[in-house]
């Protein structure tokens, strides 16, 4: 009986350091938030396909399905800019203070060596990240160049997740009228490698889990007895990307 006993107990030790440590890998994964306005008093930074790289204040945002298709700027003379999507590389842009405000407690602020180097300084004082991407937006429209929020820039070195600024969300679970948990988005769009962009949702997951994670072999041996989950879509591409760099696959 005893012996029993602490088996179970031993057991019960190892799956609440297993959660642990899993909430913890959670954390480091987490995605960004996903933002839909900017400050008007924080300049942007934009590096053009010219190569010219400007700083100046956003004037305004033009969108098409939620995804930035042009910008307009004011430059620190005055002179008026006007650029769009296909024009631009990268972007980095600040919220709005109110919104950076209400996605505070979501946001992991730290830029580590598996993301963009040159992307850390802007990460690290709380700009968002924006890439040019051709892309067809759920899978249907005719493909077109947008300016894409990167919402895994601390590990997007070879898969990068953008932000679907129409996705659903899944049911947040609360009590009376207190939030315990609130939803996630259900779909984000996905590029692995130089492979094109893929509207990614929570419905057809399954149908794309081996194409993206499983041909590598550290990644199989550890998930492929396991039942996967949507929700721990970061915490699967951090491991990943991770295993390709302990093979020398990714480059420094």
């Amino acid at each position: 009986m005893k012996v029993k006993l602490f088996t179970m107990l031993f057991f019960s030790v190892l799956i609440c350091f297993a959660q642990e440590d899993l909430k913890e890998r959670e954390k480091q994964a987490a995605f960004d938030p996903a933002y839909s306005s900017y400050s008007r008093k924080k300049p942007a930074y934009v590096t053009l396909k010219s190569g010219e790289k400007v700083e100046a204040d956003i004037k305004d945002v033009d969108r098409k399905k939620g995804q930035i298709n042009e910008i307009k700027f004011i430059k620190p003379d005055g002179k008026k800019l006007r650029v769009k999507a296909e024009e631009v590389v990268d972007l980095y842009m600040a919220p709005s203070g109110l919104e950076k405000l209400s996605n505070q407690s979501n946001f992991l602020n730290d830029a580590t060596k598996w993301g963009k180097s040159d992307a850390s300084k802007y990460l690290n004082k709380g700009y968002t990240m924006y890439t040019n991407q051709m892309v067809s937006l759920k899978n249907k429209k005719k493909e077109a160049e947008y300016l894409m929020q990167v919402v895994n820039p601390k590990y997007s070195q070879y898969i990068e997740v953008y932000s679907d600024p129409w996705a659903k969300q899944t049911a947040s679970i609360g009590i009376g009228g207190m939030k315990l948990a609130g939803g996630i988005a259900k779909s984000y769009y996905i590029k692995k490698g130089d492979e094109k962009v893929l509207w990614l949702t929570k419905k057809d997951f399954e149908d794309h889990f081996a194409s993206l994670f499983m041909d590598n072999d550290k990644f199989k041996a550890k998930y492929a007895d396991k039942k996967f989950k949507w929700s721990l879509l970061g915490v699967y591409i951090l491991d990943y990307t991770e295993f390709l760099a302990e093979d020398g696959e990714l480059s420094k």
